[in-house]
């Protein structure tokens, strides 16, 4: 039996500038593979929650790829 295709999102990223475009991807990590841009030091958002790359994806979603806020341990 054929796998169901997909979900079509908006993903938007910092790597490419904040530009939003439509993709398919069952994951935040297939997303990522298919736009070839790594995850280390990034925040995943699934419309307006934090999420994990192995989020499952709906369609019409909209999902993020932002610069992750590193804070230091120093005071």
């Amino acid at each position: 039996m054929a796998q169901p295709s997909a979900p079509k999102v908006t993903v938007m990223s910092y790597h490419n500038g904040g530009k939003p475009r439509d993709l398919e991807g069952r994951t935040p990590s297939e997303l990522a593979q298919t736009m070839d841009i790594s995850l280390e030091g990034v925040a995943i958002y699934v419309d307006d929650a934090e999420a994990k790359a192995s989020t499952q994806l709906h369609p019409g979603q909209f999902v993020s790829f932002q610069k992750s806020k590193v804070t230091s341990g120093r005071r």
